[in-house]
Formats: structure tokens, sequence, C-alpha cells
């Protein structure tokens, strides 16, 4: 599986090679699909992106190693198409946020310097959000796993009997039986 990083450093060259607002738009629109896939995941038509559409073939795959991010993301190239089998879901979600904050990045410098300085900090922040989320998860997972590992413990231990069977003091209580009495006809004998 592709990491987050290696796909940062693929968008990277990509924009070194790439007219800078062409990439931002080209990311903004992969952006978008890639977000109807999260949002709709049963849903197939979302999972295809045809080549020969169009407003993809000019605004996507006119970025020349857009065929690459996309196998890289975990699509599959069907001829003039590129289709993100089910099991590929995890990769592309992985890598979703390392586009949205490349995409940020890349229209925050098309827009100009105090644009790019608001764009760095946004995706700062975001990035900070997502670490104190991923650190939450990981302790939450902990937990869980320390609950799980408790109620087998707890199954394993044998539970005593309670102690107040066995106390000498208090009431001498008897039982109608130990009195002699019939519970039937109330009487003795």
């Amino acid at each position: 599986m592709i990491s987050s990083n290696q796909t940062k450093s693929l968008l990277e060259v990509i924009e070194k090679n790439e007219d800078p607002s062409a990439f931002a738009d080209a990311l903004g629109l992969l952006e978008k699909l890639l977000t109807n896939i999260i949002n709709n995941p049963n849903e197939d038509k979302f999972k295809h992106i045809k080549m020969t559409v169009k407003t993809l073939a000019t605004r996507l795959f006119n970025i020349r190693q857009m065929a690459e991010l996309l196998t890289s993301l975990g699509f599959i190239q069907l001829d003039q198409e590129f289709y993100l089998p089910d099991e590929e879901l995890a990769k592309l979600l992985e890598n979703f946020n390392t586009i949205k904050w490349q995409h940020i990045l890349a229209q925050g410098r098309v827009d100009g310097p105090q644009q790019y300085q608001k764009a760095q900090e946004i995706v700062r922040q975001q990035q900070e959000a997502q670490r104190q989320y991923e650190k939450e998860q990981r302790e939450k997972e902990k937990i869980q796993q320390q609950m799980k590992y408790d109620r087998q413990e707890r199954s394993l231990v044998k539970e005593k009997d309670s102690k107040a069977n066995d106390l000498q003091f208090g009431a001498k209580v008897k039982t109608c039986e130990q009195l002699g009495i019939n519970k039937n006809t109330g009487k003795r004998g």
C-alpha cells in the first residue's frame, strides 16, 4: 500500500512539472471525485473515472502523471477509464487528506503569497486535528483491548459463594420443615 508520504512526494513531483493553476484545478476536481466515492462507497457509478468525459480530459487528464497518481491511490486502468475496486477503498481513504491538503496549498500558491500563508495555516491546523484524532483512536483501542482482556480474565476466575451463608451470628431462623410443620396443612406432625 502506498503511504500518504509517498503520495505527497508524487504530488510534489507533479506540481513541479505542471502549470500551478492547472495543477490546483486538477487537484480540486480529483478531490471532488474522491469525495463522491467516499461519501457513496456502495454506488459503483462514482468508482469509474472516464478519460473520455470532456471535463475530465481537459481538467484532470491534462496533467501528465495523473494516471500514475490514480493508480497509486488504488485505481486500475480499464481501456479509457479508471476504476476503484472495493478492496482498494482503504488505500484511497488513507491518502485522501494528503490530496485535500495538497490542493489547499496549490490553490493558495495560485492565489498569492497571503493566501498561501493562510492555506499553510489551514493545513497545519487540519494536520494537527488529524494527529489528535488518531491519538484518541489509539487510546480508545487500547482501552477496548484492556476491557476485553479483563472480561476474559473474569470469566476464568470462579466466583466465590457469599460469606453471608456461613455467618455464625444473628437470628436463628428455622424453616417450617425443621420445626416439623407440614407446609400443606399447616399442622405439626
